[in-house]
């Protein structure tokens, strides 16, 4: 961590304490005299911990906020995603579900319960809370998306490509919904769009390793060894990208890939 990182996470850290410490019982600013002003500067130090990784914190911040407020839906929510990115699932799905009991067309968390059914490999469950979503925001792009997630792992991939595509028709530059287009387009044998897509997005600033190597993967399963070997080498010694080969050659033998479009 180089000196300003440092610096501010002290400076962040002497903030948190000096919220925790106000909190207590008897203080004036105790968070169980629900005062609002309070209640929204903890939230806002447990967001700031949180866009840092600091999931530990972000936790016993928000866990002091939904105890002064559970009447909130959006504290719920924000504490359901904090304990969501520190890996606690089912702590997670139980905030969201709380958030969906106050408040059942909250967007947010049924798309947040619907990652943590992915995550859980629960697609079915996934796509019921992704349409729970969409019936609510019909443009919701992270519903769109999860539900092409979903539709993949249940293996129908037409259906899974128009939620990518009506994702993108929102909003056009989502790296994310590009990325798993790309990859339903190259496991359904379209291999010449999926590489085309995914093409661009290695060529584009701030391309990763992943995007790269997803791109080796449709030109191994394409049948193109050479350049999926030159694309993965970026990133990869030779020893993976030889298990790389053999991994594409593997499902491109065993696999028959239905044509992208049908059911």
């Amino acid at each position: 961590m180089n000196r300003s990182l440092k610096r501010a996470s002290r400076i962040l850290g002497v903030m948190i304490a000096g919220v925790l410490l106000a909190s207590c019982e008897n203080s004036p600013f105790s968070l169980e005299s629900r005062d609002t002003l309070k209640v929204d500067s903890v939230s806002h130090l447990a967001s700031v911990a949180e866009a840092n990784g600091d999931y530990g914190t972000a936790v016993l911040l928000y866990r002091k906020a939904v105890a002064a407020h559970p009447e909130k839906p959006e504290l719920q929510v924000a504490f359901g995603e904090a304990l969501l990115g520190g890996g606690d699932l089912d702590a997670a799905e139980q905030a969201f579900r709380k958030a969906l009991a106050l408040s059942p067309e909250r967007a947010d968390a049924h798309v947040a319960l619907g990652r943590i059914f992915l995550a859980k490999h629960q697609p079915n469950q996934a796509l019921t809370e992704f349409e729970a979503a969409l019936g609510t925001e019909a443009n919701n792009v992270r519903a769109l998306n999860g539900s092409g997630i979903a539709l993949d792992m249940l293996a129908r991939s037409a259906e899974a490509q128009k939620a990518y595509r009506s994702a993108l028709a929102i909003s056009p530059d989502d790296r994310a919904v590009r990325n798993n287009l790309g990859l339903s387009l190259a496991f359904s044998g379209n291999y010449d769009e999926a590489i085309a897509g995914l093409s661009k997005l290695a060529l584009e600033p701030g391309a990763t390793a992943r995007t790269r190597q997803n791109l080796a993967l449709a030109l191994g399963l394409k049948g193109q060894s050479a350049e999926a070997a030159r694309v993965a080498r970026a990133d990869l010694d030779e020893g993976a990208v030889r298990d790389n080969q053999r991994f594409y050659d593997l499902v491109r033998t065993t696999v028959k890939p239905k044509a992208a479009g049908v059911p």
